[in-house]
């Protein structure tokens, strides 16, 4: 069957006839999934073929019986919160994170809070797909209401997690809001626990005109220059959704996802001993600090929803992935950009070191990544290939095919929605790194030679 949801949900160009109705379907297929009398908690980020969107998927869920309540232009986190304070039987979000703004998207909530687990997003494929769709009765049909308090109220949950007192120090922090709707949050959240906040590409704008949703280093270079020249204590750059955070140190300096995730891990740890589930392509500057911090690293497949979940299983104290997806337990066990900020903001004014002091502490490794054109039907065989190549190697095979090489590791991988494979190498130097790089790279490629 054909799939519809890839890694983090359904991403698309809506500019094309027969959008509008693909809209309209999915909408019938997630109520009828849902079930007539049930009620969804929707929301959507800053892009403007939001409101379109909504409409579309909105008519369709109603349609079918099943109600929705909308809380407005809002980061995904805060849906997420919605559904469980609102009590509702799922939720549906708008957005297409940070993909460009001519692209738009949609996820689904699972009535716990996290997003739909992919045997469940499987259930409304199999609907949508069959056009088996149950619409209700001309009486019946849902009931759309609207909450403008959901917003409120998680921008109070992450507050109430925090307790600043006058021993903190005072710090000054640049926001890159990415014309998302994180402009309306993370601000607010930071001045209430004391630091003097700037902001950039604060305004809600869906054309992104300030920079690409995506927050890379290459699209960060205002944020650099603001951090600087304010001479702040670091920045922060959220994604088109808010439920990433990525960090500039006090000198402009911009740190990857994996060395953040490191921090996190050790402030959690230094709390309380536990698991942290991280996936199967994390660094070891990472999955190091967890071991050193008296952790137990728990690898899992790559994917926010599948990390969350897990979390819940074994009862982790942290988790996350190296793109700036951190989950905090003690908030939800969903990537929440909002209160990634606010912990950043509380290692430190409460530590005695700066954000580039504690980087600097950290055990130093190098990644390099690469990707190819491979049809999607080929990508089982070349795994399979790879593995029958390296079968006397120390193998990982959750995800994809991951070999350990004592100081260093490589991990081949099919995208999962689209027609590429990739292989990531990490060493502890650069030159090792790009060696391991083209000696894997070089093998898939013979494979896909040869099968094709």
């Amino acid at each position: 069957m054909t799939r519809l949801f890839g890694t983090n949900g359904i991403r698309w160009r809506p500019d094309s006839v027969g959008d509008q109705n693909f809209a309209v379907e999915l909408g019938l297929a997630i109520g009828t999934y849902i079930g007539e009398g049930k009620t969804v908690c929707m929301g959507m980020d800053t892009r403007v073929t939001g409101p379109m969107i909504a409409a579309a998927v909105t008519s369709g869920i109603l349609s079918t019986g099943c109600n929705i309540i909308d809380i407005g232009v809002v980061p995904t986190p805060t849906v997420q919160y919605g559904v469980k304070a609102l009590g509702t039987d799922g939720g549906v979000v708008i957005s297409a994170s940070h993909n460009p703004p001519e692209f738009n998207g949609l996820k689904c909530i699972a009535s716990d809070g996290t997003e739909l687990a992919r045997e469940e997003e499987e259930k409304i494929e199999v609907i949508y797909f069959s056009k088996e769709f149950k619409l209700a009765r001309w009486d019946k049909v849902g009931r759309l209401s609207h909450n403008s308090e959901t917003s409120f109220g998680h921008i109070d949950r992450i507050i109430s997690l925090f307790k600043p007192n006058p021993d903190w120090k005072k710090l000054r922090v640049v926001i890159d809001c990415s014309n998302g709707p994180a402009g309306n949050f993370t601000p607010h959240i930071l001045r209430s626990l004391g630091c003097e906040v700037l902001t950039i590409n604060a305004q809600p704008d869906g054309l992104f005109p300030g920079r690409m949703p995506e927050p890379l280093e290459e699209n960060l270079d205002s944020l650099m220059c603001a951090v600087v020249d304010a001479g702040a204590d670091f920045g922060i750059a959220h994604d088109g959704d808010a439920d990433r955070a990525i960090f500039i140190d006090e000198g402009g300096k911009y740190i990857n996802g994996d060395e953040s995730l490191a921090i996190f891990a050790i402030d959690a740890l230094s709390k309380k001993k536990g698991k942290v589930v991280v996936p199967v392509n994390t660094s070891r500057v990472v999955t190091d600090s967890i071991v050193e911090g008296g952790g137990e690293v728990e690898l899992t497949p790559i994917g926010s929803p599948i990390i969350a979940r897990r979390m819940g299983r074994v009862d982790a104290v942290f988790g996350g992935e190296g793109n700036g997806g951190a989950i905090f337990p003690e908030n939800m066990l969903c990537r929440d950009g909002m209160m990634t900020a606010a912990k950043m903001v509380e290692i430190l004014a409460t530590g005695d070191r700066s954000l580039g002091e504690l980087i600097a502490g950290l055990p130093s490794f190098v990644i390099k990544r690469s990707k190819f054109s491979c049809p999607d039907q080929l990508k089982g065989q070349v795994l399979v290939k790879v593995r029958e190549a390296m079968a006397d190697s120390d193998i990982i095979d959750i995800d994809g095919v991951k070999i350990e090489g004592g100081d260093w590791w490589v991990l081949f991988r099919p995208s999962g929605t689209e027609p590429v494979f990739r292989v990531t190498a990490e060493a502890g130097d650069g030159k090792m790194a790009e060696e391991k790089l083209n000696q894997f790279k070089k093998l898939v490629e013979d494979i896909i030679q040869d099968l094709s």
